[in-house]
């Protein structure tokens, strides 16, 4: 069907480990990365786009 699967609530390795068995193709949670605010994310790409 050419769909790809996201998984929430990914809290640690073991998850992301099983979920990669699996063959699921996103995940997000704090196992992937905390939380922050966009702009801070945007200028973490404009710094590394500088370099």
């Amino acid at each position: 069907m050419g769909m790809q699967t996201i998984a929430e609530f990914v809290e640690n390795d073991e998850i992301k480990g099983m979920l990669r068995e699996i063959g699921v193709n996103y995940a997000q949670g704090y196992g992937i990365h905390k939380p922050q605010p966009f702009d801070e994310i945007l200028s973490q790409i404009n710094n590394e786009s500088k370099s």
